[in-house]
């Protein structure tokens, strides 16, 4: 069994759209004998699960996540031939994606975070999922999706608004959850993994960050009973 640690590291100062990661140790070996920190940090930022409420009012916060939807057999569809600006179409995805089945988290390997995370190219100048393309994913059935770049294409736009981001919502709409920002997918050697994917358990809100793993010569079967 072959495990790869597909979240990016996160550190103070980090941090997007105005909002910074702030780390605190307010007790310290010198004040008190011991270490304690807290951290703040936008939920969309680095490794992380979008909830449904995330681009869908009304419906279930990150705590409500489902852990068989997150965690299961996956599929890789290599597209390390798409960089900058580069729009990932439906037709592509039917094209390699043939090994992709109902149930599996789709995973969509750029290899672009390896290249520009902590850079704001990745950001403004990466690919994307093109519409179609997310409808592809739908049809298909996947129960999750595994991205190392930024998908949704207007959200490079200033001031972009929710209900332009027509790719989340057809993702989330479908009850399918995003499993954004990792890095190391090249690392994935072969064509099929088991996807583990952990999101803190933050009561009602739209995400969170989560250690995200790709594991190797271990099945995980689709549909399996999660207690607690």
């Amino acid at each position: 069994m072959r495990i790869v640690d597909l979240s990016v590291p996160i550190a103070h100062g980090d941090g997007r759209l105005g909002l910074e990661v702030e780390f605190e140790t307010p007790y310290t070996f010198d004040n008190c004998g011991w270490a304690g920190s807290n951290f703040k940090m936008f939920c969309h930022y680095g490794s992380h699960v979008d909830a449904p409420n995330h681009f869908i009012e009304g419906t279930d916060g990150i705590d409500r996540a489902p852990l068989n939807k997150l965690i299961g057999p996956a599929a890789v569809i290599p597209l390390t031939d798409h960089g900058e600006d580069a729009g990932i179409s439906g037709d592509t995805l039917e094209d390699r994606g043939g090994h992709v089945g109902r149930g599996d988290i789709a995973i969509l390997q750029t290899g672009w975070s390896d290249k520009f995370w902590g850079d704001d190219r990745f950001w403004k100048d990466g690919p994307y999922l093109a519409p179609d393309g997310a409808d592809w994913l739908v049809e298909r059935g996947v129960k999750a999706v595994v991205y190392d770049f930024s998908e949704e294409y207007i959200v490079r736009e200033k001031g972009f608004r929710g209900e332009d981001c027509e790719i989340h919502h057809k993702i989330l709409g479908a009850e399918i959850f995003n499993i954004e920002y990792v890095h190391n997918l090249p690392k994935i050697s072969g064509e099929r993994c088991t996807i583990v994917a952990l999101p803190l358990k933050l009561v009602g809100l739209d995400g969170a960050p989560a250690r995200i793993l790709a594991i190797e010569g271990h099945d995980i079967p689709g549909e399996f009973e999660v207690s607690g």
